[in-house]
């Protein structure tokens, strides 16, 4: 026997076994054994994302990656394949003492230092609480109870050699009209402001400085998200020393009741409310404004019961409604910005996962084209794009 028919006749048994196998398996299993194949190809397929430039100009490569939101800020860039943004937002404390004071000062000088040395310019967020967490009472801000420990912490400032350029946007109280300062009353907030930056002013003159409110306004004991009004926000501002404010920042994020509700706040003419923000720009007599917003992929992440997630696609059309409002500011004369706050909070008490992808691997993320999208759509129209991410 020739030896090709041995080969041909060995083909042919292993079919025949092959098959009876296959057979025996499915019988046993009742799957099918090519559909175990074909499964185990798609598993071997990993999906790769694909994006567009975000920005003509090229990546900034003086980024210091040592610090965490600088870090980000690199990502963004790869997922982007250009520059992102010359503004990232940071978050510092308000010292309940002068040793504290100096010590805070200390910390952020080195920050301060890295986002000068990364050329980008840091929104800081001070927020009226100590590192530990304790929030500080606004009536003691609003009577001066903590001007000793303000100056403290900008003479502490200027002796490390910061100026006044690389403190970059100072924004104090930030949403104060939120329940969870427990302590939000509008009479308050103007002498508080006052205060707080009338002693920055003293050390940095000509430094940048603006106010943030939430656009929705709550009792200082509702913590029920469904209670907020879209009131006037002048209470809060009517005070506040004119020439002292720089910026007008609205925060505003769309909302989903949990599983099983049907309630949703998804359009940021509402959530974002720009009128509220003119309001408070005309009454500063200021034309720079900026949202402080996001979109989340899910939300009440620590109960799986209650948990609700936004798809990327409609998270791509609740931007589109961000840029509609921010457009139509533009059209009335303001220069507006466009902070994305995008952390990824799923762990925290907030429960919602804010960010675009995970471990740090944008191009595995079906999220991504949606925010580089967004970015270069506003970088088209000349609208700041701005970031929160660590």
């Amino acid at each position: 026997m020739k030896g090709r028919h041995l080969v041909l006749i060995n083909l042919i048994f292993i079919g025949l076994v092959s098959l009876s196998m296959g057979t025996v398996y499915q019988y046993l299993t009742g799957n099918k054994p090519l559909t175990v194949i074909t499964n185990l190809t798609h598993q071997q397929k990993v999906a790769v994302v694909r994006t567009t430039n975000c920005d003509d100009q090229k990546a900034n490569t003086q980024l210091d990656v040592s610090d965490p939101g600088l870090a980000k800020l690199a990502v963004y860039q790869q997922a982007c394949h250009s520059y992102v943004t010359g503004t990232e937002m940071v978050f510092t404390s308000m010292a309940p003492d002068i040793a504290s004071a100096k010590a805070y000062a200390d910390t952020d000088a080195k920050t301060l230092k890295a986002y000068a040395k990364s050329n980008v310019r840091p929104l800081v967020i001070a927020e009226p609480s100590d590192t530990a967490g304790t929030t500080l009472d606004y009536e003691t801000f609003a009577n001066g109870g903590y001007n000793a420990e303000t100056a403290a912490y900008f003479a502490e400032l200027k002796a490390q050699g910061i100026t006044d350029s690389q403190l970059g946007i100072w924004n104090p109280f930030p949403e104060a009209n939120l329940p969870y300062w427990n302590n939000n009353q509008p009479q308050f907030f103007a002498p508080a402001v006052n205060n707080y930056i009338a002693i920055l002013r003293q050390y940095f003159p000509t430094a940048q400085t603006s106010v943030m409110l939430n656009s929705a306004t709550y009792a200082a004991t509702d913590f029920n998200w469904e209670d907020g009004e879209y009131d006037s926000l002048l209470p809060y501002i009517k005070g506040v020393t004119p020439g002292l404010i720089d910026y007008a920042g609205l925060q505003g994020f769309p909302w989903l009741s949990a599983k099983g509700g049907n309630g949703a706040i998804v359009n940021a003419a509402e959530y974002l409310n720009p009128a509220l923000l003119t309001e408070m720009a005309d009454y500063f007599k200021i034309k720079k404004v900026w949202f402080n917003t996001g979109t989340f992929a899910t939300k009440y992440t620590l109960d799986p019961s209650q948990l609700v997630s936004m798809t990327p696609e409609r998270r791509k059309a609740v931007l589109a409604t961000v840029d509609t409002q921010a457009l139509l500011l533009q059209k009335q004369g303001y220069q507006v910005a466009v902070n994305m706050f995008a952390q990824d909070k799923s762990q925290a008490s907030e429960e919602t996962d804010w960010s675009y992808w995970s471990d740090n691997k944008p191009f595995s993320s079906g999220a991504t084209p949606v925010i580089t999208d967004f970015i270069s759509t506003l970088n088209q129209q000349k609208i700041d794009f701005w970031l929160f991410d660590r």
